[in-house]
């Protein structure tokens, strides 16, 4: 949460350089470019996914990831249980988590949609009492498919591109944590429905299986404010609540309609098949922080701002 804070430091900085070196000013930072860095908050439901009547300008859909990272294309599960359907949530709505079956497939490996959640489930509940170390392996925040626009102005655009770069680096050092250190951070004790996620997918690795679940959202239906614990990201991944973005700001920095919109956002866990326990997670959340208003120096305003990042984090559990 540290990292974020500073990245939050750094977009109010943004804004007030943007807004004293241009006076009043419309700023528009294309909502795509914001896909991965934020989830949650305080924000209200005035903000809602493209398709809507909405003045905020929504991204469109998204064709390529930054040349680092590519997310994994979703996959139905191999076996479908009869009369399971899965329900995306709307776009600006929370789902409330239904209670997951903490038993995994009877035997062998999970074949099921609900069979592969279940076997996760059950697996990610172990690491609060049973793991000896949580180890932050890798992460790293990068601009999602290169959205930043501000009214197209392109002076500025170069500053906004230069200040997110000194934020935006690879950290490949060990920073150990705990279970409520993983995503959803504060959490650890996970409960997920079917309805909660969008395509679980498990292969068999030998002598591990390779499971992995991927959220309701999309390029063209952001889920709009997860939570961690709730939602469909907001079981998935980690999230940059909308409070850390206006709290970083103190009274520097007045925001109006502050969201977070996220996409597809995917976890990828090894869990070894004699124990159950998971090894190492692999998580990536795409997302887009939208502004309705900024306003500085009391006159001082722009509006429909957004920023596109994409969260990549790894971690590795000992037991």
């Amino acid at each position: 949460m540290k990292k974020f804070k500073i990245f939050s430091v750094a977009v109010c900085l943004l804004l007030v350089l943007a807004l004293c070196s241009c006076g009043a000013i419309t700023v528009t930072i294309p909502y795509e470019k914001v896909a991965g860095l934020f989830g949650g908050g305080s924000a209200g439901n005035d903000a809602q996914p493209a398709g809507s009547d909405q003045t905020a300008s929504q991204p469109a859909p998204i064709e390529t990831l930054p040349s680092a990272t590519t997310l994994p294309a979703p996959q139905e599960s191999t076996t479908a249980s009869a009369g399971t359907q899965t329900t995306t949530a709307p776009a600006g709505e929370t789902t409330t988590a239904a209670p997951a079956s903490t038993t995994a497939a009877a035997s062998g490996m999970p074949g099921t949609k609900e069979e592969i959640i279940n076997y996760y489930v059950t697996a990610y509940n172990k690491i609060a009492s049973e793991s000896k170390s949580v180890v932050r392996t890798y992460d790293y925040t990068s601009q999602y498919n290169n959205i930043l626009e501000i009214n197209n102005n392109s002076t500025l655009e170069k500053l906004a591109q230069t200040l997110m770069n000194q934020f935006m680096k690879e950290d490949t050092s060990e920073k150990p944590g705990d279970a409520s250190s993983l995503p959803p951070v504060g959490l650890t004790s996970l409960s997920i429905s079917p309805s909660q996620i969008s395509k679980a997918t498990c292969e068999d690795k030998g002598d591990h299986y390779e499971v992995k679940l991927y959220s309701t959202g999309t390029d063209d239906n952001w889920e709009v404010d997860p939570q961690p614990g709730q939602g469909s990201a907001g079981v998935i991944g980690p999230l940059l609540r909308s409070e850390d973005v206006s709290g970083a700001a103190g009274s520097l920095i007045k925001f109006e309609g502050l969201h977070s919109w996220v996409g597809a956002a995917c976890v990828t866990a090894q869990i070894d098949k004699a124990s159950g326990h998971i090894t190492e997670f692999d998580f990536l959340t795409p997302s887009v922080l939208h502004f309705d208003q900024v306003t500085a120096a009391v006159v001082v305003k722009v509006s429909n701002c957004n920023i596109g990042l994409l969260f990549h984090q790894q971690w590795k559990v000992t037991y």
